[in-house]
């Protein structure tokens, strides 16, 4: 199993719902990233795609990532 078929296109679509519903009630602009594997440490790794994805440049500069990593079915937050 690898990042892209993780979630199922139902389960994708729930998500970006619930991302599209949170983002109504706050300021704040929310991602989620998912990598196949993390060989680092998976805060300095998520620090990295908050940085890639430019979320300290949000305009309120209070973005929000969930970083996912899977690994044997498994996943890191």
């Amino acid at each position: 199993m690898n990042a892209v078929n993780f979630f199922n296109t139902k389960e994708k679509e729930l998500i970006k719902s619930a991302v599209r519903e949170a983002e109504l009630d706050t300021s704040g602009e929310i991602r989620v990233h998912i990598d196949n594997s993390c060989k680092e440490d998976v805060m300095d790794r998520a620090a990295w795609w908050f940085a890639k994805l430019e979320m300290h440049k949000t305009e309120k500069r209070n973005g929000v990532l969930f970083y996912l990593a899977i690994k044997d079915r498994k996943f890191a937050i």
